[in-house]
């Protein structure tokens, strides 16, 4: 967090000196009511009067510097939180599309809202507390010392108990706050899974497993803030009581040398005065370094995303000039024993067109997300005419390939802009794409391009959502086009229609994933790629493989 403090390294500083100005303001409040309380006990009446209204204008004034420091303050944890949270989101999104598929959505929805809010409250919000406590703390024991140093013996002596017990609690916190912010993360997976599929609630009468699972998490919640609720209430009433132990014994000794004779009654009021502007600030530091400790590991957390934003995973630019090449890849899913895919070799020559063919669950959504750097961790190499993937910069590959998917997510906006992504295209460009795609044949009057497609596409048809994935492919004239099942939700005029336009395309290098095995269309593929249980065990022509009573052949005709 230190780099987010020093970034905005002028309002931090402007908060410290603000709080070096409120500690020595309100250190000499004791310095003025021992003088209000000597002139009243000497009845000066005069000195007395020039007294209180200097302390009537002084309080105005700090009330003032008060105002001016909690705006400054709010300012600053706000920038720092806000630059935190960017550069974490920042990470988040630079991940590939492998690492962030790993983990569940909702967890990273969490890690931005809660975890981010236990930071700015656990974290940033003691650390300006602890300036401002500790600032004060010196200008107090300082003024002690001047007012009796017999007295301020004894305070040190509470202020290293008020120190050293309450940092007894630290593991406890961060292990709860830890604990807190896992709960935090499967509550929000538990909702986002719920409205997800509500559709699927209300079909199936759900209703009522749908409580007893949000209950169960709701109430796992509840528990974790509890303990940490527990844990916080047991160091504030220790500190406190050793606080007001502290000043009782202030008090004591003081009393005891007006008795003597060494104290003024002015002065007794201005150390238990002081005396108090010493006790809290230890409170406050007792209470704020555990809090700062305990919240290491939710920072350590999100600081593993926010290092990401600034990091760089290959230097080279992809190019795609004469081929994209398979060479041995291997992949197998976590949790899975088998390979998806296992010693895969093929090239991909530019502007070729071709079908991935095979049983559902053989590989073929697997070898093209090795292909386009949707996975981590895979064997052997994946090569962008002669660079290997994982040298290459996320973005130079990402400019060669889209891919249109058989379940399509719509953002909440228009059909034109969830076609174009709100970049900017002439019309003749927008109207090719939108004629290419099939979308044309649902728009009119009614539903233009500017029509709103609600949250996730709820206001269209699944066939209308991919034929605006396919636009949204195609306006974007990258070499490379992967359709897996593009075309499902489409009726089957449709489908063949649309496909058989991106195949005359010559400028495009298309693949397509299909169960759809009409021979018309296959007929125009340059290679058909047969895959069995992750291997590519046959490749050619459709004339090719029918003519040798293949592998390909056989499926083709059963």
């Amino acid at each position: 967090m230190k780099k987010y403090i020093l970034t905005n390294k002028y309002l931090a500083l402007s908060t410290l000196v603000l709080n070096l100005i409120l500690a020595a303001a309100t250190v000499y409040m004791s310095i003025i009511i021992r003088d209000i309380i000597n002139y009243a006990l000497d009845l000066n009446s005069q000195r007395l009067l020039d007294m209180v209204i200097f302390a009537t204008i002084y309080c105005l004034l700090l009330i003032a510097t008060e105002y001016i420091s909690l705006i400054v303050v709010e300012k600053f944890r706000a920038k720092v939180i806000r630059n935190f949270r960017d550069d974490v989101f920042s990470g988040l999104i630079k991940q590939d599309v492998g690492k962030f598929n790993s983990v569940n959505s909702a967890d990273y929805i969490s890690m931005l809202t809660n975890d981010i809010q236990l930071v700015d409250e656990n974290y940033l919000a003691p650390f300006v507390f602890a300036i401002a406590n500790a600032a004060k703390l010196i200008l107090a024991v300082g003024l002690m010392i001047y007012l009796d140093p017999l007295v301020t013996a004894t305070v040190i002596v509470c202020i290293i108990l008020l120190i050293v017990i309450p940092n007894f609690f630290s593991p406890g916190i961060q292990k709860r706050q830890t604990a807190l912010s896992q709960n935090l993360s499967l509550f929000t997976i538990k909702i986002k899974d719920v409205f997800s599929g509500f559709e699927i609630v209300k079909s199936y009468q759900m209703d009522q497993h749908v409580r007893d699972s949000f209950n169960v998490e709701n109430q796992a919640l509840y528990k974790s803030k509890l303990k940490l609720g527990y844990i916080f209430a047991a160091m504030s009433s220790v500190s406190m009581l050793l606080g007001i132990l502290s000043q009782f014994g202030t008090l004591i000794l003081s009393a005891y040398l007006i008795i003597q004779g060494r104290l003024s009654a002015g002065a007794l009021v201005a150390i238990v005065q002081t005396s108090g502007q010493i006790i809290n600030p230890i409170q406050g530091l007792s209470s704020n370094i555990p809090m700062i400790k305990g919240s290491k590991a939710v920072i350590n957390r999100l600081m593993a995303f926010a290092n990401l934003a600034n990091n760089s995973e290959g230097e080279k630019v992809a190019t795609f000039t004469n081929d994209l090449s398979l060479k041995n890849v291997s992949y197998t899913y976590p949790d899975q024993e088998v390979a998806a895919i296992e010693q895969l070799n093929f090239d991909f020559k530019k502007n070729q067109k071709y079908a991935l063919v095979g049983k559902s669950g053989c590989g073929k959504t697997t070898l093209v997300k090795a292909l386009i750097g949707h996975l981590h961790g895979y064997q052997g190499q994946v090569l962008y005419d002669e660079d290997e993937l994982l040298e290459l910069t996320s973005e130079s590959f990402g400019k060669i390939s889209t891919i249109v998917h058989q379940n399509v997510y719509m953002f909440d906006e228009t059909i034109e802009e969830n076609i174009t992504l709100h970049k900017t295209y002439n019309e003749a460009v927008v109207n090719t794409a939108v004629l290419d795609s099939g979308v044309e044949l649902f728009l009119n009057d009614d539903k233009p391009l500017q029509t709103p497609v609600g949250e996730n596409g709820a206001n269209l048809s699944g066939g209308q959502k991919q034929r605006i994935a396919i636009a949204r492919a195609l306006i974007q004239n990258k070499p490379l086009l992967i359709l897996d099942e593009g075309t499902s939700a489409v009726d089957k005029q449709t489908a063949t229609d649309i496909e058989n336009k991106l195949l005359s395309r010559q400028n495009l290098t298309l693949i397509t994933i299909t169960h759809t095995l009409d021979a018309r269309l296959l007929k125009q593929y340059d290679e058909i790629i047969y895959m069995v249980k992750g291997r590519i065990v046959e490749s050619g022509s459709f004339s090719e493989l029918m003519a040798n009573q293949s592998q390909f052949s056989k499926y083709f005709n059963a």
